[in-house]
């Protein structure tokens, strides 16, 4: 893990418009959870340019999804690795205004996947170590941003349940596009949620 993550920062340190990546959130207080995300704050002098080229700096982790977030007040690169291992680079110098829900279809259909197992296996960490205050903060809006846009008619009460929910109207929107997105990422973060045993 110690490799992993030091390849994570120095991959991005690599960019020449990058000036510093540290550690920041919950694990460099001291306060994290076993787990917790690897934050990276970093400043950069070029934010545009490093943020195009972050794909392609990322890609020897062989990430199994990866995402700009888009509720965030300012720009986060979210990178999930086997394990799952989440890790978000934090540009804390930036601000952004959320963006709306994406329309389902099919030039859509990865993003939504992507998105739902990244915030799903969150929930399901939170909820691991009794922070129902956080899931219940974010199940609802999980329902409101990803679920209730692909046909979803009620909130989950539980991780297990927005699965259920989240698959069964995802396969509909694969069968009517004619293809299927990666189960890569799907696979690993079911895995780990089995795990922490919330759900089967």
């Amino acid at each position: 893990m110690a490799d992993l993550l030091h390849d994570a920062a120095q991959l991005v340190a690599s960019h020449p418009a990058v000036r510093s990546v540290e550690l920041a959130g919950s694990r460099s207080r001291g306060t994290h959870e076993e787990l917790s995300d690897w934050d990276f704050a970093i400043t950069t002098s070029d934010f545009d340019a490093v943020a195009r080229d972050l794909p392609a700096l990322i890609a020897p982790l062989h990430p199994l999804g990866r995402q700009w977030e888009p509720l965030g007040h300012f720009p986060v690169f979210q990178v999930l690795l086997p394990g799952p291992t989440k890790v978000e680079y934090l540009f804390l110098d930036y601000s952004q205004e959320p963006r709306p829900a994406l329309t389902p279809g099919c030039s859509t259909l990865d993003a939504i996947n992507t998105h739902f197992w990244d915030w799903i296996w969150w929930i399901a960490t939170k909820a691991s170590i009794g922070r129902t205050d956080l899931v219940g903060e974010h199940l609802p809006q999980l329902f409101d941003y990803l679920l209730r846009p692909i046909g979803v008619s009620e909130s989950p009460a539980d991780v297990q349940s927005a699965i259920d929910e989240f698959v069964g109207h995802r396969d509909v929107l694969e069968r009517q596009c004619g293809r299927a997105v990666s189960r890569a990422l799907e696979e690993e973060v079911r895995a780990g949620i089995r795990r922490l045993g919330l759900a089967s």
